[in-house]
């Protein structure tokens, strides 16, 4: 771990190839990688098939730092659809 800021080594082009990178690619990608996107894949399909959304705070502000989310945690009430 560097002792001080260098911006210059996040110049190039991303890490070299077979280097170490948590959860990443390469030869030691976290094997449960693609069923852990599978799961979250279908229990979005079912919350958003099985449920409407309300916000609770429709005017709710939007802080980017350095990606967008909101203030508030974008609070929703869930209420299920009637077939």
């Amino acid at each position: 771990m560097p002792e001080k800021f260098d911006p210059s080594r996040f110049e190039g082009n991303g890490p070299f190839p077979n280097s170490y990178v948590p959860f990443g690619g390469g030869p030691r990608m976290y094997p449960g990688k693609e069923y852990a996107h599978m799961e979250i894949l279908v229990f979005m399909h079912n919350v958003v098939k099985r449920f409407k959304w309300e916000k609770l705070l429709p005017d709710e502000k939007i802080i980017v730092n350095p990606m967008p989310i909101p203030a508030k945690g974008l609070p929703v009430r869930l209420f299920p659809h009637i077939v």
